[in-house]
């Protein structure tokens, strides 16, 4: 049986054909390497407990890493000539591909799933699909992530209407929740300094937690239908329920009660489609604390127990010594996450996190999450591959006037959302070496961000396949562990694979 496994493993590794030994470092044809891509991505699962973390169908540890898209996004627009999200381009998704990513995270919008009360947007659908069947040719997962910002883009303050006292200030639009089942009571739109210190928000939100008019049920429905839907697909790691929720006036309540009871009807809802549809399986369930976490560096998780469902990951945003108001040090952000996490018996993956303003002075900040990312063996999506020049976060900055030039992983330039490239300090350490997967679990980790080198330990019961992204910068790779099966020529990089047993070392460096 363990034989069988193995061959299975490593054909799924190589894909195409077996590699006489040879040939093991020839570069793939474009031919090859289309059809690699081709092939089905393994399934992803999630395990909690002492073993937590995310595997694949071949019991190896699977490390996500990529970038948030927000290309679907339904954002409001506050200016009448800059469009808010700039559209799906060809190049894309084979630009972060080259980087080594293997996972998107896709930002979806409720408004746009079911802008009709109980009518599911099948071309939305439609379009959600295309990206999947996009990042799965080039070898990415896609995690599904129901996205929100200060409730939605119904919320924001009419023109001509004054925010009195001073201190008050009016409020764009900004995404997430659809016009119906947006109710702020008349509450005021005006806000204090940041998008969430408004009436109307938490009024919006307070609602929901309360499922007044049933719209947390149907939000719960919706994502029952929007499982159904890719309920075979695995290409879809999982889904993210519901991005940085506000605790609406049930401060403290929300943290430990609210959240985890939406979640805990989501995931039953989510299960029950998965389950009645062909040829479906069970999708990580990626879940997140209040957005206090991401403003403060930490916040009270659900309670532990909010499911018995054992297919899901705590995914917070790690903006520590980022955009976090409280003084936290990376290492501390990582900590208190780690400690969540443990709390809850699950796995820890990081749904956003990045730097902001100019990439060369917040360069060693970077270069310390890397260090900590690697340490802690977890994967994470930087927050963002592009930002429009309407986008609601170039506009608040700019005061809705047409802003500058925005720096994401893509730099985007205004007006016109022009193409400029990817900016090299956040691409260099992005694109570091990684183990996708790992047999069995990952022990330690280290990656060193300029030569491309990588070294790693971990221990598997049974024989399998170790698959490693390595940077195009390293060269001629020198490998030392384990038994070579393909070395193969991306663009960007190469993919390693490694065939490895019991307690394993592996170390790649640059030939001398």
């Amino acid at each position: 049986m363990k034989a069988n496994l193995l061959a299975c493993l490593v054909a799924s590794v190589v894909m195409v054909s077996c590699i006489d030994e040879g040939t093991r470092q020839e570069e793939s044809t474009a031919a090859s390497e289309s059809a690699a891509r081709a092939a089905p991505l393994p399934r992803l699962h999630a395990e909690t407990g002492s073993r937590a973390g995310i595997y694949d169908e071949f019991d190896r540890e699977v490390l996500l890493r990529g970038v948030n898209y927000t290309s679907l996004g339904d954002y409001y627009q506050g200016h009448p000539d800059l469009p808010p999200a700039v559209k799906p381009r060809p190049n894309d998704l084979p630009n972060m591909a080259s980087l080594g990513f293997n996972v998107i995270r896709l930002v979806i919008h409720w408004s746009q799933l079911e802008p009709i009360r109980g009518e599911l947007n099948q071309a939305y659908i439609r379009e959600i699909r295309e990206q999947v069947r996009a990042a799965e040719a080039q070898g990415m997962y896609v995690v599904l992530d129901m996205h929100q910002d200060a409730w939605g883009k119904h919320i924001a303050t009419p023109a001509g209407e004054f925010c009195l006292p001073p201190l008050l200030q009016p409020a764009i639009g900004w995404d997430g929740a659809p016009d119906w089942a947006t109710i702020t009571d008349g509450l005021s739109t005006c806000r204090i300094s940041i998008r969430e210190l408004s009436p109307a928000v938490t009024a919006a939100f307070t609602n929901f937690w309360l499922d007044r008019n049933g719209i947390q049920s149907a939000l719960v429905t919706t994502w029952g239908k929007l499982a159904a839907e890719f309920a075979a697909e695995p290409a879809v790691a999982g889904y993210d329920l519901l991005n940085e929720p506000h605790p609406g006036f049930l401060l403290g309540v929300s943290e430990l009660l609210s959240t985890g009871s939406f979640y805990g009807r989501a995931i039953k809802a989510i299960r029950a489609a998965e389950a009645k549809a062909t040829n479906g399986f069970s999708h990580i369930v990626f879940f997140e604390p209040t957005v206090d976490w991401s403003a403060f560096g930490a916040t009270l998780p659900p309670l532990k127990g909010f499911t018995s469902d054992t297919n899901i990951v705590f995914a917070p945003h790690l903006y520590a010594d980022s955009i976090t108001i409280a003084p936290l040090s990376i290492e501390q952000g990582f900590q208190l996450a780690k400690l969540a996490a443990d709390s809850l018996g699950t796995a820890l993956w990081s749904g956003e996190w990045g730097w902001f303003g100019d990439p060369v002075e917040n360069d060693a900040k970077l270069r310390e999450y890397a260090s900590f990312e690697d340490k802690y063996r977890i994967g994470g999506a930087w927050w963002v591959w592009r930002q429009a020049c309407g986008d609601p976060h170039s506009l608040n900055e700019s005061n809705g006037e047409i802003p500058g030039d925005q720096i994401a992983l893509w730099r985007n330039g205004c007006p016109g959302d022009i193409d400029m490239g990817l900016v090299p300090e956040y691409a260099l350490t992005l694109s570091r070496a990684y183990p996708r997967a790992a047999p069995g679990r990952l022990l330690t980790l280290s990656a060193d961000i300029d030569t491309g080198a990588i070294e790693l330990t971990g221990a598997t019961a049974n024989p399998g396949v170790l698959e490693l992204w390595l940077p195009e910068r390293i060269g001629t790779p020198e490998i030392s562990g384990g038994e070579q099966v393909e070395l193969k020529k991306m663009a960007g990089g190469f993919l390693l694979s490694l065939r490895v047993q019991d307690d394993y070392r592996v170390s790649v460096t640059p030939s001398r």
